[in-house]
């Protein structure tokens, strides 16, 4: 087989234009130049062909510029080695290094196929909420590499969308592990020369004004947290005219919240723009001590599993009432509840509400005053859902079909005055009096269930309903949580598995 591109280490040297790989390959390696994959401030990496194990695999260079000054030398050895010491499915193999200063420095590492997170942000601008959630789902691996590195006792120090690789498949890779740092090996404050490395749109301060002994953790959460304020706004934390602009803007952690800068319509949650500010604060301590911590943020973020504030109501207590202004929804966690309405002057029972349920969205959602009444049949726990929220997860997740049925069914309840209606609201009052006798007069059985007689039960809701026994029966068999047990006599209610 042939193929265009020299094997390198034969023949005469050639001028060096960047775009084929001149400098000397290591004795016994067998490779093939097939072209330019990219270039930074220090090294080059090439796409060539590893003729001994017939793969394709990056090389990476130091420039020639840079060959014959040790301290350029020597940190790019270190990335070498740093990178191949973390063994993680989100940074990239090294496969091979050769530090012979007086021919050729280069190793070879995994030849990643796909587009940086930079490019696939500038392309996505217009996805908004898929766009967002896409760049959310990468930055959580992104962390899980990060977290990984700290927990080698590595930090990164270059975080940024522009090191970020994500392949067709869903591969996703940390790159560019040139200034990393060990913090065994950061200097003591008497030995700092201050001099500030890294990218100004995403630096930390203290990594800006050159504090190299203060570097640790929190010093790429801080770039982690301008990774996400760039998904949020369209643009790093910091932005300038010029190069030595940006950077006295790091120095100083003079950041503008997300949603002053982004774009005109561009998604801006709330909780992910706390998150993003968090993580991004100028003071180390106030930024999230841990990557494990901010990961956790943004999935729960991601599965709208964030915890909601909860509410603890007893027995007979109103939790929302008729006619008052609403800011909050509620979801039943634990218990059961009753919703009730004033109608010519008297109050009628709409309907029972169990665990899951959602009520109180409808003002929520039209800043109508409260249509009905809640109250807690028995001692019930109640999650809060407030007006920003249900508005956000209403854009993204399952809440919404949860909110849209429960409108459609509070509308039924309240306008559909037919016979059927009149009916079924009959025996819904009789789930209802077995409720309330279970709650106040029921005894405690297995697994923390209630129960009470169930024959003379029977019999008095039929007294108080004018139901059918049959009826009530059939009723009560197709109630979530109750069940009949013929042969105790009992009417249980169980617990929410």
């Amino acid at each position: 087989m042939t193929h265009s591109a020299p094997m390198f280490g034969i023949g005469k040297k050639r001028a060096d234009d960047g775009q084929a790989l001149t400098q000397p390959i290591p004795a016994g390696w067998k490779v093939v130049d097939l072209g330019l994959l990219g270039s930074g401030g220090m090294s080059r990496v090439y796409r060539v062909r590893d003729d001994s194990l017939g793969r394709e695999v990056a090389f990476k260079v130091l420039r020639p510029e840079l060959a014959k000054e040790d301290s350029a030398l020597d940190r790019f050895i270190e990335e070498a080695r740093i990178t191949a010491q973390l063994d993680h499915p989100n940074i990239p193999p090294v496969y091979a290094l050769a530090t012979d200063r007086k021919k050729s420095t280069c190793f070879t590492m995994k030849l990643l196929e796909g587009k940086s997170l930079q490019q696939l942000l500038e392309s996505n601008e217009d996805e908004n909420v898929d766009g967002l959630f896409a760049a959310l789902e990468v930055l959580v691996r992104v962390c899980d590499a990060v977290a990984f590195a700290h927990a080698r006792g590595i930090l990164h120090l270059d975080l940024k969308p522009s090191n970020v690789m994500v392949g067709e498949f869903g591969q996703i890779y940390l790159v560019d592990w040139g200034l990393a740092r060990r913090k065994d090996g950061l200097p003591a404050p008497k030995d700092d020369d201050e001099t500030a490395h890294g990218t100004p749109a995403y630096m930390a301060p203290e990594q800006a004004r050159g504090q190299n002994h203060a570097l640790d953790e929190r010093t790429d959460i801080f770039a982690l947290g301008g990774m996400l304020y760039r998904i949020l706004a369209g643009r790093p934390p910091y932005v300038a005219a010029t190069g030595q602009g940006t950077f006295e803007l790091a120095m100083k952690a003079n950041i503008h919240p997300p949603e002053q800068v982004a774009t005109l319509g561009q998604l801006m949650p709330r909780r992910l723009v706390a998150i993003c500010m968090r993580a991004l604060s100028p003071d180390p301590t106030g930024r999230y001590q841990t990557v494990g911590e901010l990961k956790r943020e943004l999935e729960d973020f991601i599965r709208g599993t964030a915890r909601l504030p909860e509410q603890h109501y007893k027995t007979g207590d109103a939790i929302i009432t008729e006619g008052e202004t609403g800011d909050a929804a509620y979801v039943i966690l634990d218990g059961h509840c009753q919703a009730t309405r004033v109608i010519a002057g008297k109050t009628q029972m709409l309907r029972l509400l169990g665990q899951g349920e959602m009520f109180g969205e409808t003002a929520v959602l039209t800043g109508a005053p409260r249509s009905a009444t809640v109250t807690a049949l028995m001692d019930t726990t109640v999650a809060v859902v407030d007006r920003t929220y249900l508005q956000e997860e209403m854009e993204r997740t399952s809440l919404i079909s949860l909110a849209i049925r429960t409108v459609a069914a509070s509308f039924l309840d309240l306008n559909g005055q037919t016979a059927a209606l009149l009916e079924e609201q009959t025996k819904v009052k009789a789930v209802e009096l077995a409720l309330t006798e279970l709650a106040l007069t029921g005894r405690a059985g297995m697994g923390g269930s209630r129960w009470v007689p169930w024959r003379a039960l029977l019999a008095r809701v039929a007294t108080t309903t004018g139901l059918t026994p049959e009826v009530i029966t059939e009723r009560f068999e197709r109630q979530p949580g109750l069940e009949i047990e013929p042969a105790t006599d009992r009417l249980v209610l169980k617990p929410k598995p």
